[in-house]
């Protein structure tokens, strides 16, 4: 029994830990090269204070004259802001680069997860909404990575040394000045529930959007070929207008932090202001050393303000790791046994044992269905739409697994055999020939691993592409085109049949290879059929009577009589079968 992941309370540490460890090194450098720029960078207001206490005011220094103490502070700004640039920059680069690797692991990692889950997970899940999972909520978890790691611990050693300088310049300034703190941080922790809420919901209709967009590009033909822009358009203004409205929303939850934030900690600058300003006129305070004060309450405030910025990024990944750990976490998948075999050689053959199936549990669309297939025999079966005929066929590759019965390839369960093993003996001929964006010759070696050109040229005049391959510019390196949109539906099955030839697997599966072709296609799909099926055992469904005739075997599956064991061998012969 399949269980849907159970939601994780931190989502950016589950999803990130795996494919982290390669890069600590990298990360940990940059963050111990950010927190030695910190260092430089607080020591900047010093020179400041040495030119105003001493320089301007005309008192010497160690044996210095003003002139001298005002270069060596020019200098010593110059010398301490280079070196305190360049460790930023360093820990910038380290930690983009490093994410960006992590990144590449991570979309790898969330592409092999989601190609095994069950096709009942993919049938949820629209393919628009997994690929902006795959890249946009990914990215969002990088922008963490790099935030986390060349901002967290800068910033929390720049609040520690600051409070610590600052006590020992000024320690009543420095209680001054943490006194805004305890309100900010009240301020940052509701702004940080907010933000991720407001986030969630808009990167979930993100996904909606993104989901719809893919469906209406990937159909724009229909779209054209019905004048049907209206209703299309209508659904994508609705999923625009709903993300504009949750992004106006978290953007204007964040956008009123800031300046409620500036306004708490220019309340505690000004406080500083004033005190230290009368500490000052009164002798108990330099005016370097006020300088070096005000300095500091930009300094300290600065990582107060990044941390707080930091927590809303945080929850705007949170959002994003959520959505992306839901496909990791998923358990929906094909199970295998972990004792499970190698598929075995096809001697005897195969058959159904008294099969149940429904893609809803409720509503089975097989049920009680029996079949005998004997190995090297052509096996046709003929039914209205509806009656399961496809869903034998995906039942056979497992991508579905049954929910009662038994499928059986010499006497093995298939539950028993190795997925990828029994995937490897089946060639698979479906009735969307589901060929890719890339050439003919590379669609047919989808068929087996490893296969060379003569094999893939071999194959493609068994299935009669050498028909029109040679007639496109580039032979059998002619691309296909996005949804393979410049092939016939007879070009496109007779390429995919000839991706079955290759493969070389004894047992092969066609889903309605005729479906929607004119009389002169159907003909040659049937020719290559016959061709290609030789010393084979064959297994096929379809409306078309006409494949019958290559038949060994012929059954009807009706849905509204009894299942019955078909045994019929007779070339041509007919026979009923049905569901319960």
């Amino acid at each position: 029994m399949v269980r849907p992941a159970k939601p994780h309370r931190h989502p950016i540490r589950r999803v990130l830990q795996p494919v982290i460890q390669s890069e600590r090194k990298a990360l940990g450098a940059s963050a111990l090269l950010g927190t030695a720029a910190v260092a430089f960078e607080l020591a900047r207001p010093w020179p400041l204070a040495l030119a105003v206490d001493y320089a301007i005011a005309r008192r010497p220094l160690a044996g210095l004259g003003p002139q001298s103490l005002l270069l060596f502070a020019g200098a010593a700004v110059v010398l301490f802001t280079l070196i305190a640039e360049s460790g930023e920059l360093g820990s910038t680069l380290l930690a983009e680069r490093a994410a960006e690797r992590v990144g590449a692991r991570l979309r790898q990692d969330v592409y092999d997860r989601a190609t095994t889950l069950s096709l009942r997970w993919h049938d949820r899940m629209r393919s628009g909404e997994l690929v902006s999972r795959l890249t946009t909520d990914v990215g969002r978890l990088l922008d963490a990575l790099v935030a986390v790691t060349a901002q967290l611990l800068p910033d929390v050693v720049r609040l520690l040394l600051v409070l610590i300088l600052l006590t020992v310049v000024s320690p009543g300034l420095a209680l001054l000045a943490l006194a805004v703190v305890p309100l900010l941080a009240v301020f940052a922790v509701r702004q940080r529930r907010r933000v991720r809420i407001a986030q969630q919901r808009a990167r979930a209709e993100a996904g909606l959007l993104a989901a719809s967009a893919t469906d209406l590009f990937r159909n724009v033909r229909a779209v054209q070929a019905f004048s049907a822009n209206a209703r299309p358009a209508q659904v994508f203004h609705q999923r625009n207008a709903a993300l504009l409205d949750v992004n106006v929303r978290a953007v204007t939850t964040e956008a009123r932090w800031s300046p409620v934030a500036n306004v708490v900690l220019a309340i505690g600058t000004g406080l500083v202001l004033v005190v230290g300003g009368r500490e000052v006129l009164d002798g108990r305070l330099s005016t370097g050393d006020l300088l070096v004060v005000t300095a500091y309450l930009s300094a300290l405030y600065s990582p107060v303000r990044g941390l707080s910025r930091l927590s809303g990024l945080l929850a705007k990944s949170n959002a994003s790791a959520a959505r992306i750990q839901d496909v990791l976490a998923c358990t929906e998948e094909i199970a295998e046994d972990e004792d499970a075999r190698p598929a075995p050689p096809l001697v005897s053959g195969l058959w159904f044992a008294d099969v149940r199936f429904g893609y809803q549990l409720s509503r089975p669309v097989l049920d009680g269905f029996d079949l005998t297939v004997a190995a090297g025999q052509t096996c046709c079966v003929l039914g209205p739409s509806g009656a399961g005929k496809s869903t034998v066929l995906h039942l056979l590759l497992r991508l579905y697994d049954v929910d009662a019965g038994g499928i059986m390839l010499d006497g093995v369960d298939l539950r028993s055999i190795r997925k990828q093993s029994l995937r490897q003996a089946v060639a698979f001929v479906p009735q969307d020939p589901w060929l890719f964006d890339t050439t003919i010759a590379q669609n047919i070696a989808l068929g087996a691993a490893g296969a060379d050109r003569a094999q893939v040229l071999a194959a493609g005049r068994a299935a009669l592409v050498d028909e029109f391959a040679h007639q496109l510019p580039g032979g059998y390196d002619s691309l296909v085109g996005e949804a393979a949109a410049q092939l016939s539906g007879g070009q496109r099955r007779r390429i995919a049949l000839a991706r079955a030839v290759v493969s070389k697997a004894p047992l092969m599966l066609l889903d309605e290879p005729t479906a929607s072709l004119d009389p002169a296609s159907a003909a040659a799909v049937i020719t290559a059929i016959e061709r290609c099926a030789a010393g084979r055992t064959v297994l096929m469904v379809t409306h078309d009577p006409l494949l019958a005739a290559i038949a060994d075997q012929v059954v009807t599956l009706d849905p509204h009589r009894p299942a019955g064991v078909n045994l019929t061998t007779l070339p041509g012969a007919a026979s009923t079968i049905g569901r319960r």
